[in-house]
């Protein structure tokens, strides 16, 4: 033990306790500063965490805190505050380098520092400065924007706008709400480090739940002995599948996916869970999860999906290695094909793609004082995340509530609902808060990735470069679940034909199980891969041609009467050609550029080149398409609304209520939301799939359009009244 004095963000603060401690740890959970961030496992990776100290900027994660006796820190909360931010806090709001705000205040911190020794820095300084720290939303451009401003407005210059005044044909934007460049709402929360996420909520009492996980990628559990953990310093419970109250599954979500495995059960892939436990601190929960004694006997594994398929491979679950199938025919094949000048045979192979959100997966579970298992929760669909719980729990819905605070970002990843059944099921038992938390490496191995495709397209054209049949076949490793990749063989499909005419396809798409990573939803999901493979096999058969690729696509390019192959017309404002032909100066552009530049290095070894792809996209799910948003005029006169769109750094919250203040005709100020709560708000179907914006705010664009003639109607009512009362 030790006393450790220094200053934080300008008060002298005491320390007493180990000082081996992370100034990380400490900062976080000793003083309540939580706007450092904890994104790798404190490895120093991600720059999330970074603080000044003595005005210069480190990764708090390594510094031990018995090193800052004496010194000053300065945190993120530290730096401004909401009636005075400092310019780099501004210049991130007015620049748009804000969007899931978790990496924003190391970003802060980090700049802060540079500009503290270099008030007039370059973009080449700011890039090195800045290149310790991770962002997984933004791309840099707006942050380093951001930077340049900032320094700009130190040195009492005016910086540049920070977005065009004018659309492209030269009309300046006019619009008062939707055109016109808004802050976010919640922008000053994130540049300040007020933003809590879920992993920077602190309860009374509150424990701390870690996951017991299979080293193997495919195993039977044989016995589970949880004597020595439970017997280890602080740990109050160790759960294993026989303690789960309702259901040991994730029902239609993921169908042949276990909570837990029980003995007897095959755990399927590296980080399979066996066992919860929960304990007084992180540390005690993490020590007692390694010390559940798992007894397996190893099975044969594969990871490649063709392996998966041979006839001596076993089975990774009862029913086979095929989870769906998926087939498009359309049109007459080998006539296409013989009508074809030129046949070309491709093969191409993506991976798994780890999303990589910086805030890892985290849960606060607790019961209300109502006896309502409460989860805070970084999920996409909270509705979704509390119906699947409910029935692990074997609860009734309305003994379960999901709310969503804001997310460090998700990409799709946040859909799956198994860490908010693995907090459930430990708040469920010790009727204390609980916090689980992943760890990086936890969430690398044990989150949904995006299902790598083996594509194999053989395609037909005629020398003009017509096309004319497509034959596909598609094997997608789902990894060793179902976690939605059900849906995977038909998205496949018609990303893999593209936005183009054919006169015959037969395409073929299986889900196959291996024993990788589940494989889940993702940006674009199950399309992008496809795309990859079709644009490049276009490229192929563009240079075979001797035919420049822009018109080899705006050739075939679908219009909106053109039947496609799936056997109707696009959308009426379907505009591919028109998207071809509004690219055709810059591509033009491009091309001379590389030209010149590949002849200025004719001698060396470098080359430049320009790409060119396509893809058509839909949005939306299939099933219920119903969306619900709901408005109220309150009693002092507020006008609220109620939706379900988690925001992970798109800012749905933001364009809610520019769509409702642009009906109602007022400013968005005067509005207030209350969003991704189950027990105050709408189910507004899961946030994924680019469908927030048109379906979300269409339904709050039309809550907001029958509260206006409802509000307007009773001003009638109430006016002639009045006018029949007067005198």
């Amino acid at each position: 033990m030790a006393e450790i004095r220094f200053l934080l963000n300008g008060r002298e603060v005491t320390y007493v306790g180990d000082p081996g401690r992370s100034l990380l740890t400490v900062l976080r959970e000793d003083f309540d500063v939580t706007g450092p961030k904890q994104a790798c496992d404190g490895e120093g990776e991600c720059g999330a965490c970074a603080v000044l100290l003595d005005g210069e900027a480190v990764r708090s994660c390594l510094i031990p805190v018995g090193k800052v006796a004496g010194r000053q820190i300065i945190t993120i909360e530290g730096l401004g505050s909401d009636e005075r931010l400092h310019p780099l806090q501004q210049a991130f709001i007015e620049y748009g380098a804000v969007q899931c705000g978790y990496c924003t205040p190391g970003m802060i911190i980090s700049a802060a520092a540079l500009l503290l020794r270099d008030p007039r820095p370059s973009r080449r300084r700011i890039l090195e400065e800045l290149g310790g720290n991770l962002c997984r939303c933004t791309g840099y451009h707006a942050i380093i924007a951001a930077v340049e401003a900032a320094a700009a407005m130190m040195r009492g210059e005016t910086p540049p706008p920070p977005a065009l005044p004018y659309h492209a044909d030269g009309r300046p934007y006019s619009a008062p709400i939707i055109g016109k460049r808004l802050t976010r709402v919640d922008a000053v929360e994130k540049v300040t480090g007020r933003a809590r996420y879920a992993e920077d909520i602190k309860m009374p009492g509150m424990l701390y739940a870690a996951i017991t996980r299979s080293p193997h990628p495919h195993a039977r559990v044989l016995r589970i002995d949880t004597t020595s953990a439970e017997r280890m310093p602080g740990v109050v419970k160790v759960l294993t599948a026989q303690d789960i109250p309702g259901h040991n599954d994730l029902d239609d979500y993921s169908l042949d996916e276990h909570v837990l495995a029980f003995p007897g059960d095959s755990v399927r892939m590296i980080g399979d869970a066996v066992a919860v436990v929960v304990a007084e601190t992180m540390e005690q929960a993490r020590a007692a999860a390694d010390a559940v004694q798992v007894e397996y006997e190893i099975l044969p594994h594969t990871f490649d999906q063709e392996e998966a398929l041979s006839p001596n491979f076993p089975p990774i679950h009862a029913g086979g290695n095929i989870l769906d199938s998926y087939e498009i025919h359309f049109g007459e094949l080998e006539p296409a094909m013989a009508r074809a000048d030129l046949h070309l045979e491709t093969q191409y192979e993506t991976v798994f793609l780890e999303h990589s959100a910086l805030e890892r997966e985290t849960v606060v579970g607790y019961w209300d004082e109502n006896e309502v298992l409460t989860l805070i929760a970084g999920t996409q669909e909270p509705h979704w995340a509390r119906d699947f719980t409910a029935w692990a729990m074997g609860l009734p819905p309305e003994r379960v509530r999901v709310i969503t605070p804001p997310m460090g970002g998700a990409f799709g990843g946040k859909q799956d609902p198994w860490p908010v059944i693995a907090g459930a099921l430990a708040a469920y038992y010790v009727r204390r808060p609980v916090r689980l938390a992943y760890t990086r490496h936890e969430s690398f191995n044990a989150s949904p990735k995006r299902h790598p495709y083996r594509m194999r397209y053989r395609i037909g054209a005629r020398r003009d470069g017509t096309l004319t049949g497509l034959h596909l076949r598609i094997l997608a490793n789902t990894g060793a679940y179902d976690s939605a990749g059900r849906w995977i063989p038909q998205y496949a499909l018609v990303a893999g034909g593209g936005p183009y005419r054919w006169e015959a396809v037969d395409a073929v798409c299986h889900a196959i199980y291996t024993n990788g990573p589940k494989a889940g939803q993702m940006r674009g999901f199950g399309t992008p891969q496809s795309m990859f493979a079709l644009e490049c096999t276009l490229d192929e058969l563009a240079e075979q041609l001797g035919m420049d690729p822009l018109e080899l696509r705006l050739r075939n390019a679908l219009d909106g009467q053109t039947t496609t192959f799936l056997g109707y017309p696009p959308a009426e404002t379907f505009a591919y050609r028109e998207c071809l032909e509004s690219i055709r100066p810059h591509y033009q552009a491009a091309l001379a550029a590389a030209e010149e530049y590949n002849r200025r290095h004719a001698n060396t070894p470098w080359r430049r080149g320009v790409g060119l792809a396509g893809m058509w996209y839909r949005f939306g799910k299939s099933g219920d398409p119903r969306c619900p948003a709901e408005a109220e005029l309150r009693e002092d006169g507020t006008l609220a609304f109620y939706f379900s769109a988690p925001d992970y750094g798109q800012g749905t919250s933001t364009v809610m209520l520019q769509i409702a203040a642009e009906t109602l005709g007022i400013p968005v100020e005067y509005l207030e939301f209350v969003n991704a709560d189950t027990s105050l708000t709408p189910d507004s179907g899961i946030q994924g799939a680019s469908r927030s914006t048109y379906w979300v705010g269409g339904a709050v664009h039309q809550a907001a359009r029958t509260l206006k003639e409802q509000i307007f109607a009773m001003a009638a009512r109430c006016w002639r009244r009045r006018r029949t009362s007067s005198p």
